[in-house]
C-alpha cells in the first residue's frame, strides 16, 4: 500500500572577516524559509516532484551514492587481528597484519575481518597498501589519545592506499547503441537497438561520446579540448528491462542529442576490490615548514575499489588531501572526517581536501579547515556524487568542480566562509574550460558563488542558498547565469535534496496508510502526532530522531494495532529535544519483523549552544554548552591553528596554561564560534 502523507573565514587575519563569517552562520540558523522551489517540490502526498523543461530535462535524482548504494548500513565488521604500536618504524608490521587478514577465506558478505590498532603512535615510513576485498583497518579513536598514524617520510606519498590492480574492461561483444532522439537529464530508461543481452542486475557502463559539434557548441577547441578525450563511462546498474527498454539504477547526468553526442550501452568485467573500510584513527605526517611539500600527501586513496568507506578519520598535516576517490572507485562512502591545517605553497594542485574523481560517491558530515579546494571534483567526474552536510573554514579558493566537464554533481547544505563557484574558467591551468554541468548546490552557505550555464541545454543550479553575491561573473570570464532561486532563504519543505530523494527511492511504500504525522513544539518538549486510515500485520512504531537527518536514534517504540480499517490516532512527546534542528520520522515495524519509514520531518529549537562564562581569561576557560549530549569543540590561536580540543555537554572548564597570552576562539561542531583573550 502506498504511503501517503499529507502532510575573514571563522579564524582570519582580519577581525571584520570573522563579522561577516559569523553573520552568514547566523542567517544559517535562523532565516525564515521558503517552502519549495519551482524545479522540486511536494504534493499532496509528500511525494517529490520534479517540473521538466520542454525537452524533458529535471533536475535528477542524486541519491544513488555511497556505500551499498545508500541501500545497506556500513556494516561492523569482526576484529580478527589487533596490533600494537612499536617504537620506530611500524610499516613492515602493519602491512604484515594487512597482509595475514588477505590470506583469510571471505564470509558469504565478502569480508574477511578487521584488524583492530590498538591505541597509540604508529610512526609509518612508506605507502600501506590494502588490495584485497573485505580488510576493514579500525582504529580507538580519533583524539590525541587514540591511534595515531604518523608519515615519517620525507617526499610526497600516499600513506593509505585502498585499491585493485585495475579498472573494469569492457565486454565488447554486448555493445548496443542506444536510439533515442534526444535523452535529457533525469531519465533513468533509454533504448537500444535489438538483438541485446542486458539483465537485470548487469554491470553496465553507459558509455557517452561526444561529437565536435560537441566542441563547438561549447566553444572549447580555443582551449585545447579534443572531443575525443570527453569520450566517459557512466556506471550503472540494469533494473528493468522492457523489450529493447533498458532501465537503470541512476538517471543520465549528461545529455545524449545525436546533433552533439552519441551513446551506447555496454556490459563489463571487474577486478576491483570491494568491502573495505578505514575507521575511528588520527592521521598526521612530518612537515618541516607550514610551506613544506616533501612530506604526507595524501593521507587515504582508493581506486579501482567498491563499496567501500572512511568514517571517523581525523587528517592534519597533509599537503594534498585527507580522501582521494580516483576515477576507478565507485560507490564510496566518506563520513564523518577531518581534513585540519593542511602544510604546502598556497598554491594549484595543493589541499583538494576531499578530492572526489570517482563515481557514485558520498561525502557527508566532513570537516576542513585551511584548504583550497576543499569538496571538489576533477576531470570528467561521471555522477551522481553528492557533498552533503559538511563545513569548510579558513577557505583559501572554492568549493565545487574544478574543471573539465564533471556532471551530476549535488553539493548539499554545504557551510564554508568562502566560495562556491561552477564556472567556465578557459584558460586556466592547463585549459580548464567549464568545469562541470548539472552541479547543484542545495540550501548551501557560502559568501560568494559564480553560477554560470554552459552553452546549449545544459544547467547548473543554486536553490535556496544563503549568499549575499550569487553572480555570473566568474574568475575568467561571464557567462549566462545558472538557475538561481530562494537565494537568502533555504527551502524548508525539502531541507535536504538529497535525503529526501534517498526516502523516496528506498522507502515508498508501508504496510499501513499513513494519512497524518506532524511534530510540533510545545514550551519544553516536541510532540509527534500521527494517525493510520488503515493497517496490515502492524506489530510497532519506533519512533527516531537525528540531528542532521540522515543518522536516527530510536527514542521509543509505540504499539500498533495489528489489523485495521479504521481511523487510529497515536502520538508521541520527546521531553528532552535537542537545540537547534531537529529530524524525526517513524519506523514501522510488521509482525514478520519487515519494516518502512515515513518521511521525515524537521523542527528547530532556537537557541544558542555556546556561552562563555568571560571573554577575559586567565589560564582556565569557563564554558557552557547548552545541549542535551556531548559537543566536540576544539580552541584555535590567532593564526588558526588547533591548540586544544575536546567533547562536553553542559558546564565546562577548559585548562589552558600552557598557552601564551593572546586571543583565541573557541569553535563547536555545529558552527558556533566565540572569541576570547587570554591575559596571562
Amino acid at each position: 500500500i502506498v504511503l501517503f502523507s499529507k502532510d575573514s573565514r571563522i579564524i582570519m587575519m582580519h577581525f571584520s572577516k570573522l563579522i561577516i563569517v559569523m553573520y552568514l552562520l547566523n542567517l544559517t540558523n535562523t532565516s525564515i524559509f521558503a517552502q519549495t522551489t519551482s524545479l522540486v517540490s511536494l504534493d499532496a502526498n509528500g511525494r517529490l516532484v520534479y517540473t521538466a523543461d520542454s525537452k524533458g530535462n529535471k533536475v535528477p535524482d542524486f541519491s544513488g551514492v555511497g556505500y551499498k548504494n545508500s541501500e545497506a548500513a556500513i556494516p561492523t565488521v569482526p576484529v580478527v587481528k589487533t596490533v600494537t604500536a612499536i617504537t620506530g618504524d611500524n610499516l613492515a608490521s602493519v602491512q604484515a597484519a594487512i597482509n595475514e587478514v588477505a590470506a583469510l577465506p571471505m564470509d558469504a558478505n565478502g569480508i574477511r575481518g578487521a584488524i583492530l590498532f590498538k591505541a597509540g603512535l604508529y610512526n609509518i615510513s612508506d605507502t600501506i597498501k590494502i588490495n584485497a576485498s573485505g580488510i576493514v583497518l579500525r582504529g580507538e579513536g580519533n583524539s590525541s589519545t587514540g591511534t595515531r598514524f604518523y608519515a615519517t617520510k620525507t617526499a610526497q606519498h600516499t600513506l593509505f592506499a585502498f585499491g585493485g590492480l585495475s579498472k573494469p574492461a569492457y565486454i565488447t561483444s554486448t555493445k548496443k547503441s542506444i536510439t533515442n532522439s534526444y535523452v535529457p537529464i533525469g531519465a533513468t530508461s533509454v533504448t537500444v537497438a535489438s538483438g541485446h543481452t542486458f539483465q537485470v542486475g548487469d554491470h553496465v557502463y553507459l558509455h557517452h561520446i561526444p561529437k565536435q559539434t560537441w566542441i563547438d557548441l561549447l566553444t572549447m577547441a580555443q582551449w585545447g579540448w579534443t572531443y575525443s578525450s570527453y569520450d566517459v563511462d557512466f556506471d550503472r546498474v540494469v533494473i528493468g528491462v522492457n523489450g529493447n527498454i533498458i532501465t537503470l539504477d541512476a538517471p543520465v547526468m549528461d545529455i545524449i542529442d545525436p546533433l552533439y553526442t552519441t551513446a551506447e550501452l555496454v556490459k563489463y568485467t571487474s577486478t576491483r576490490i570491494e568491502n573495505c573500510g578505514i575507521e575511528n584513527m588520527r592521521i598526521s605526517s612530518y612537515y618541516a615548514s607550514e610551506t613544506d611539500e616533501n612530506h604526507g600527501w595524501e593521507a587515504i586513496s582508493f581506486d579501482n575499489i567498491i563499496n567501500s568507506w572512511a568514517t571517523g578519520v581525523v587528517v592534519y598535516y597533509f599537503g594534498y588531501s585527507a580522501v582521494h576517490v580516483l576515477d576507478g572507485a565507485a560507490w564510496i562512502t566518506i563520513d564523518n572526517c577531518k581534513m585540519l591545517d593542511a602544510k604546502s605553497t598556497i598554491d594549484g594542485g595543493r589541499r583538494y581536501s576531499f578530492n572526489v574523481d570517482g563515481q557514485r560517491v558520498l561525502v557527508k558530515n566532513c570537516t576542513t579547515r585551511n584548504g583550497r579546494h576543499d569538496y571538489v571534483n576533477g576531470s570528467r567526474t561521471n555522477g551522481p556524487v553528492v557533498f552533503y552536510n559538511s563545513t569548510s573554514t579558513l577557505q583559501n579558493n572554492d568549493i565545487g568542480p574544478h574543471h573539465r566537464w564533471s556532471t551530476g554533481i549535488l553539493f548539499d547544505n554545504l557551510t564554508g566562509d568562502g566560495r562556491m563557484d561552477v564556472q567556465n574558467r578557459t584558460s586556466s591551468g592547463t585549459g580548464h574550460g567549464w568545469a562541470g554541468a548539472q552541479i547543484m548546490f542545495w540550501n548551501c552557505t557560502a559568501d560568494r558563488m559564480a553560477i554560470q550555464d554552459p552553452q546549449g541545454d545544459y544547467r547548473n543550479w543554486a536553490i535556496g542558498c544563503v549568499c549575499p553575491d550569487i553572480t555570473n561573473v566568474g574568475d575568467m570570464t561571464t557567462e549566462p547565469l545558472g538557475f538561481i532561486e530562494s537565494q537568502g532563504t533555504k527551502i524548508a519543505a525539502i531541507p535536504s535534496l538529497f535525503i529526501a530523494q534517498l526516502n523516496q527511492r528506498l522507502y515508498s511504500t508501508t504496510p499501513i496508510e499513513l494519512v497524518h504525522f506532524d511534530v510540533r513544539r510545545q514550551q519544553n518538549s516536541i510532540l509527534l502526532n500521527w494517525s493510520t486510515a488503515s493497517e496490515k500485520n502492524n506489530a510497532f512504531f519506533s519512533v527516531e530522531r537525528s540531528a542532521n537527518g540522515i543518522d536516527f536514534n530510536v527514542l521509543s517504540t509505540v504499539s500498533g494495532n495489528g489489523n485495521s480499517s479504521s481511523l487510529l490516532k497515536y502520538s508521541f512527546e520527546d521531553h528532552n529535544p535537542l537545540v537547534g534542528k531537529s529530524f524525526y520520522r517513524l519506523k514501522q515495524t510488521d509482525i514478520d519483523g519487515k519494516y518502512t519509514y515515513s518521511d521525515i520531518k524537521q523542527i528547530e529549537i532556537p537557541g544558542k549552544t555556546l556561552s562563555l562564562m568571560s571573554t577575559l581569561i586567565g589560564d582556565v576557560l569557563n564554558v557552557f554548552l547548552n545541549v542535551t549530549y556531548p559537543i566536540n569543540y576544539s580552541i584555535l590561536n590567532s593564526a588558526g591553528q588547533n591548540v586544544f580540543e575536546g567533547k562536553s555537554k553542559g558546564l565546562t572548564n577548559i585548562s589552558l596554561n600552557k598557552q601564551p597570552v593572546g586571543f583565541y576562539y573557541i569553535v563547536t561542531a555545529n558552527g558556533e564560534t566565540a572569541r576570547f583573550f587570554k591575559q596571562k
